[in-house]
């Protein structure tokens, strides 16, 4: 998976993601370049303050810093593993995050966690 350059976390209704959709498909048509962006957007403010909880953003904080190990990652921000597991989870569905497989000589493999995008930009329209 390419890294983003930014993910925007927005409010919006989806007729709003219809017309952006329609606006693209205009312009392919038109043989005009596509920009690239990557957005997930929530119906209601509430859902995605319910999403985007102080612990999943200074989680999200952890994982840009330093792309480690689901372990490694919960050991620095003092959290329970299995809490953490969920966070980043639930995260991955979303989009936000990735994760793959490295090799750890003499260990096996283990999961990396990484950010998807180098910059969250966060909007919501109340």
């Amino acid at each position: 998976m390419k890294k983003h350059k930014s993910l925007k976390v927005k409010t919006g209704k989806s007729e709003e993601f219809f017309e952006k959709v329609k606006k693209v498909m205009r312009d392919a048509d038109k043989n005009k370049p596509i920009e690239g962006s990557y957005t997930l957007t929530f119906e209601d403010p509430k859902e995605m303050l319910h999403f985007l909880t102080d612990k999943k953003i200074n989680l999200i904080k952890a994982i840009r810093k330093h792309p480690d190990t689901i372990t490694n990652i919960a050991k620095a921000i003092k959290r329970n593993r299995a809490a953490v597991y969920r966070d980043i989870n639930e995260m991955e569905k979303f989009g936000l995050v990735k994760t793959h497989e490295e090799v750890n000589p003499g260990h096996g493999r283990h999961k990396i966690v990484e950010m998807v995008s180098s910059a969250l930009k966060l909007e919501a329209n109340i």
